[in-house]
């Protein structure tokens, strides 16, 4: 199973920190098996504070904290399609000339 981009950046933010999964969930009052669902993908049914939780746990920056926050919403591993219009001009464009 691939790291999802949430996975891998909260476990980043985790390891800088000397925490564990359960260290955070102790901290942030959630269960461990809750967040580790969250992270192994199983559940998408997020607390609504969650990020501010684990932002003020962790002592984020708000680059951080966003970056964390768009990983959670948009973070599709490994694209197979094109992101934009202009990249699937450009695909288009080297199948022809290929």
């Amino acid at each position: 199973m691939a790291v999802s981009e949430f996975q891998r950046i909260l476990m980043s933010l985790l390891g800088r920190h000397g925490m564990s999964i359960a260290n955070l969930a102790e901290h942030t009052g959630y269960s461990s098996v809750l967040l580790e669902n969250l992270l192994a993908g199983k559940s998408r049914q997020i607390p609504v504070n969650f990020f501010v939780r684990v932002a003020d746990t962790l002592n984020l920056t708000t680059e951080e904290k966003d970056a964390l926050v768009r990983s959670w919403a948009f973070g599709i591993e490994r694209r197979s399609w094109p992101q934009s219009y202009e990249d699937h001009e450009r695909q288009a464009v080297k199948r022809k000339a290929g």
